[in-house]
């Protein structure tokens, strides 16, 4: 209890200090994540409820948005939505990965769908019956495999990654892929939670095939939605996603050519992405960042942070908004304040924050996510 007295009392201080202008209840559950949001978990991803808000209030005579900090796509998708030019922007494969699949709508072949989902259960029935030899079936390069993986699970998972990836038509391998990628941690040894990747004891380990063709089954109704919206708004698609460290964006976004930045920068502190979907990086040979290079493993993170911040600035139209989700873990103070310092001193102008408590309908789980992030900050700056 000192410890959630504390928090609030910090974040009470930041609100009246920093100019609190508007309070967003906002809910950030899985079904808070519809449609094509929902294909794949992406831990402390902000749900896209909230991206809409922003838009609705701060992008009105926008035309082209930017996420340098993409993660798991919310921006992204809800700028296509919208009708915006889309850029997202993250150091990790993974982050471009799914959210290429997110955001790019398609209309699914039915043929198609059906003849691989027929040869997935093909040979996931041939393997059942051991008509398979297993010392054939090459899978992939997992660190300590064994520990991570059951020999049954491991096949199946492979033997299903071997069909999808003889899938020639691009869109459909990609939304297969993905599908599998999103089952991949259940099927594993470890804890569902999508954070901190350890071993979960005694682990009830779903039926393969079930779990993915329920998986595949919702997204392809999911796209079917996406899709069908994106037709009936008659919306130009415009995105573009790059793989790339925020501290050179200048390399490949021209300066004083965006509208607007909505994003929520990592926290150097808790829980590195790279290491919690190391599993998915191993599996579906996905480039990981460089460690000692990345931002979130740098020792002197909120300094490189702040080279991110002045890149960001430089690519921005003057008068141009710059949104930053943030706010502050209960294991460390000032991170909040700190960027506002930071990028005041960039020669960001700041007009005040939006606060945002993390509202989630299960108790238990609001009450151990709390003690990470128990509120967020809708940082507003103006370039």
């Amino acid at each position: 209890m000192k410890l959630i007295h504390k928090i609030k009392k910090r974040n009470l201080n930041i609100e009246k200090k920093y100019r609190k202008i508007a309070n967003w209840k906002i809910a950030r559950d899985r079904e808070a994540f519809y449609d094509t949001h929902d294909f794949h978990p992406y831990f402390a991803a902000y749900p896209p409820i909230l991206v809409h808000k922003i838009f609705k209030k701060f992008g009105r005579n926008s035309k082209t948005i930017l996420d340098p900090f993409m993660g798991g796509g919310s921006t992204i998708i809800e700028g296509v939505r919208h009708g915006y030019i889309s850029l997202g922007i993250d150091i990790s494969e993974f982050s471009k990965f799914i959210t290429q699949a997110k955001a790019q709508p398609f209309k699914i072949s039915n043929e198609i769908f059906n003849s691989n989902i027929k040869k997935i259960k093909n040979i996931i029935r041939r393997f059942r019956g051991n008509q398979i030899n297993t010392k054939k079936i090459k899978t992939p390069l997992v660190t300590n495999v064994q520990k991570w993986f059951s020999k049954k699970s491991l096949y199946e998972l492979t033997l299903i990654l071997q069909i999808i990836s003889r899938i020639n038509e691009k869109n459909h391998k990609l939304f297969f892929k993905v599908c599998l990628s999103s089952i991949l941690r259940k099927c594993s040894n470890a804890k569902n939670a999508q954070q901190h990747l350890n071993i979960q004891k005694m682990k009830k380990i779903p039926d393969t095939l079930d779990i993915f063709m329920k998986k595949i089954l919702l997204m392809k109704s999911q796209m079917n939605n996406y899709y069908n919206y994106i037709k009936s708004k008659n919306i130009n698609i415009k995105f573009k996603l790059y793989a790339f460290d925020v501290r050179n964006i200048t390399k490949i976004i021209k300066p004083n050519s965006v509208d607007m930045v909505v994003t929520s920068p990592p926290y150097g502190v808790g829980s590195r992405y790279t290491d919690i979907y190391r599993l998915h990086f191993e599996f579906f040979g996905l480039e990981k960042p460089k460690l000692k290079s990345s931002l979130e493993k740098n020792k002197n993170f909120s300094e490189k942070l702040k080279d991110g911040l002045m890149q960001i600035y430089k690519v921005m139209k003057k008068n141009s908004y710059f949104i930053c989700v943030y706010g502050d873990p209960s294991t460390v103070d000032g991170i909040t304040v700190k960027v506002i310092n930071d990028c005041k001193k960039i020669g960001f102008k700041y007009k005040g924050l939006i606060s945002c408590p993390i509202e989630k309908k299960f108790s238990k789980h609001h009450t151990i996510y709390k003690r990470f992030i128990p509120k967020d900050f809708i940082l507003i700056f103006k370039k």
